[in-house]
Order: C-alpha cells, then structure tokens, then sequence
C-alpha cells in the first residue's frame, strides 16, 4: 500500500476497483433535486464511486428545503448503487429563516418593498442574527439532525470512511462531529476556501475569528484534505504547518454529460457567446460588455452580427448594476438572459454555441480558482471569450488551445480577442494538454484512491 504523507500535497492516481466492498458516508447539503453547479462534485462521485467498488451514503437535506434551484433530472444520474438519506433542517430555525433565506437565494430577483419600508428596516436584524447565530453557514440548522442520522447510517450499514465536501461548511462541522463519535477516517474535501474565500468578504471580527477556529479543528481532526485547485491546496500546506495529507482532485466534467450533444454551430450569420451561472458583485461582465461596445462604436462589429446570452443569475440579489449597464451602452438587442436554466438545457443551449464566456473575478486571488464551467468548456472543446486574472484557469485554456482571454478591467485586450475569436475562432490545442484528470469519472478513481490509504491493508 502506498501510503499519504502529512503536510503533503499530492495529485492521486485513479485506482482499480477494490475486491471488496468498502462502504463510504458522503455528506452534501447541496444534492439532487437541489440544482446548480454546488451539487456536481457530490453528484459525481456518487455517480462514478461504485464503479471503483465503494457504496456511497449520501447524506443531504431533505429535498423540501427552502430558498434553492432545483433541477429534478440530475435525480437520474444517481445511480442505484448509492443510497441517499435525506434529513429535514432543525424545524424552528427553518421557519424563522425560511423567508430571508428566499430572499437571499432568489435567482436574480431584486428585493421588494421600499427603502423605508418595514423589509427594508427587518433586513438588517436578520444579517445580523445571521452573522451572531448561522455560523459558518444558515445550513448550520441542518446540523444536528445530520450529526443524529449520519450515526443511525453508520451503525446500520457498517460505514467505513467518512467524506464531507463543501461548501456549505456546514458539512464539515457534520463530519467533524461523526469522527469524533466513532472514530471514522474522515476525508474532508474543500471545493472553495473557507475563511480565505474571496466572496467571504467584510465579515464581523468574531464571526471570522469563531470561522478560523472551526476551520483549524477540520483541518487538526481530518485524516485527509483534498481541494480543487493546486494553489487551494498549496495555502492549506503553508498555513497549517500540522496539516494531514492533502489531496488534489480537481473538479471537472462527465463526458456521459456531452455524448448525446449536438456540438456543431446553428450555422448561422449570428455569432452567439454564452455564459451559463452566477455574476458576484466582484464578478462582473463589464469588460466583456465595454468591449462589444467598442467594436461597435468603431464599426468593426455590427449589432446584428453578435449575441451574448448570459443564463443563471445575471445581478446578484439586491444588486442591478450588470442590467443598468446594458442599458447605458445600448446594448439591450445584443445581450440575453433566460435566469436558471436545468443543466441539460444549458449544455444544450452551450453546445450550440460558436464560443463560450469566461468571467474571472476582479481580485488578485482569482488566479487560485478554477471556475466550475471551465471544464465544461473543456469537454465541449469550444473557444472561450473572456476574463481571467492570470493563474490555473487561464493556464488550462492556454494549453488546450480554447483561450481568448484579457485580464479584468482591460478593455481594450477584450476587443482584440473578440475580433481575433470571430476572424479566427479555431481552438489550436496544446500537444502537452491531457485533459483527463479532469473527467469525473477518474476523479472518482483519485477519491476512492485516497479512501483505499485510510483503511487496513487486509481491507483493500
């Protein structure tokens, strides 16, 4: 057996399947009927673990719960090998939470009553009962009762590793509380920092400094730690000295997900660019929308030669910024957004596309993450129009030839990689790009790896 070294950040291989059975409890809030791309890594990994031989548990929020997109299809990819146990919230909190929740979740929404109205008054009493008693997350209400079920679920089913991925963290704190109480290797995989989140922004002093603590026992009483990203994992190693093995297990795509897809172009006179899920106030499409206006105010483009269709949540709640823009620069004939679209329709609607839309985060840390949609992109092998500070993402797109990319802010970069993407939008793959340790079947593979380290060698 090879065996995971402490402090250590190591890119796992994909493993065959086990002689026996090992039977795996995976903690996600964020699953099936639950939609958007928070559910695909658990998704995923239940999807694809059996064929390694690991029986994934899942245990996830009953599907009543309020104030989510739901996306009732993906329930079909989960396979009858994986067995789902679902868990209603803490029924007080729910109640009292439920309506700002809504509020908070809407997609795209803007929120109603008037500046003094008593909405308007309650909204911040609520953040901050939020900030003194949600914490990390408002799933923390679904705390509890998962901590009560997840120990139903491994004395009935003979559990043998535990895996918690977030966010919300929340599933940690789950996790943290079952390993404590029997003892489990635990796993404890990151799709996103936590208290180093970029969007986690302007947090309370004591908010933040009870989050570090929480976070620093994860990362003390996890066996191991996996992420996303090589740089996620890197900040895990230096900032925790004491760390436990880390993982590298990127996000990615099912090709399961494109084999039916008609990858061809409408053929139209219509070049059309798509950009599929959520604009954050520091994600902003500004660049994109500045450049189109340029090459029209100059002639170089036409407006009825381009269309940009933006699907999922085009301003953040509370926010109008990205659609008064629209307006300003004339731009309303050109730009398109249909809100939440079920993830079969918005493989479809990319899949037609003549290239997609890449909007990077205008933060120096953007260049850590890797956006879900890029390996999308990938698996569509379509050129990629867009923003990005430079880093892994950038990187990725670089070596597989689709990038067409400015950093944020740079207008007039965006223009030129436009005309140059319309005159030429040919992706030139990279002859080094190997584009399989981004299939979520492999990554399977790499999780079921790890598990295979954590358990006795007469097991394996």
């Amino acid at each position: 057996m090879v065996h995971l070294t402490p402090g250590t950040v190591t890119q796992p291989p994909s493993t065959e399947p086990r002689a026996s059975e090992g039977r795996a409890l995976m903690i996600s809030y964020l699953f099936p009927p639950i939609g958007g791309g928070g559910v695909q890594r658990a998704l995923k990994m239940a999807r694809y673990l059996p064929e390694f031989g690991w029986h994934p548990h899942v245990l996830t929020v009953q599907q009543t719960a309020s104030g989510l997109t739901h996306d009732p299809k993906l329930l079909d990819q989960i396979p009858t090998e994986a067995s789902v146990h679902r868990v209603e919230e803490t029924p007080l909190w729910q109640s009292l939470f439920a309506r700002t929740r809504r509020q908070m979740k809407s997609q795209g929404q803007q929120r109603h009553g008037a500046p003094g109205g008593l909405r308007a008054r309650l909204r911040p009493i609520m953040a901050r009962l939020r900030d003194l008693f949600l914490v990390p997350d408002e799933q923390v209400i679904w705390h509890k009762p998962a901590v009560k079920a997840g120990l139903r679920i491994i004395e009935a089913h003979g559990i043998d590793v535990i895996v918690s991925t977030s966010g919300p963290a929340t599933n940690h704190l789950v996790a943290l509380d079952l390993t404590r109480a029997t003892g489990l290797p635990w796993v404890a995989d990151f799709r996103d920092p936590w208290v180093e989140n970029l969007h986690q922004h302007d947090l309370p002093s004591m908010r933040r400094a009870r989050e570090q603590r929480l976070e620093a026992a994860v990362i003390a009483n996890a066996d191991v730690i996996s992420s996303v990203t090589r740089r996620f994992c890197d900040n895990f190693a230096a900032r925790y000295p004491d760390a436990p093995p880390i993982a590298l297990i990127y996000n990615g795509f099912d090709p399961a997900d494109y084999q039916d897809l008609n990858l061809n172009t409408k053929g139209s006179s219509v070049f059309t660019a798509v950009y599929a899920g959520i604009l954050y106030p520091k994600r902003s499409p500004a660049t994109l929308l500045y450049a189109v206006h340029r090459l029209l105010d100059c002639g170089a483009l036409d407006p009825s030669e381009i269309q940009l269709v933006f699907a999922g949540i085009f301003d953040y709640p509370g926010h109008s910024e990205n659609r008064e823009l629209v307006r300003s620069l004339g731009l309303e004939s050109i730009v398109q957004t249909p809100g939440y679209l079920p993830h079969e329709e918005i493989l479809s609607l990319m899949a037609e596309a003549d290239a997609l839309m890449l909007v990077g985060d205008d933060d120096p840390r953007a260049g850590d993450y890797i956006p879900g949609k890029v390996f999308e992109y990938l698996a569509l092998g379509k050129p990629v129009w867009g923003t990005a500070v430079p880093g892994e993402a950038s990187d990725i797109l670089e070596k597989t030839g689709q990038g067409f990319l400015a950093t944020p802010g740079d207008v007039a970069g965006a223009a030129h990689q436009l005309t140059s993407l319309i005159n030429d939008g040919e992706p030139h793959p990279s002859a080094s790009s190997d584009i399989q340790q981004y299939r979520r079947d492999y990554q399977a593979g790499q999780l079921a790896w790890v598990f295979n380290q954590l358990l006795p060698t007469d097991n394996s």
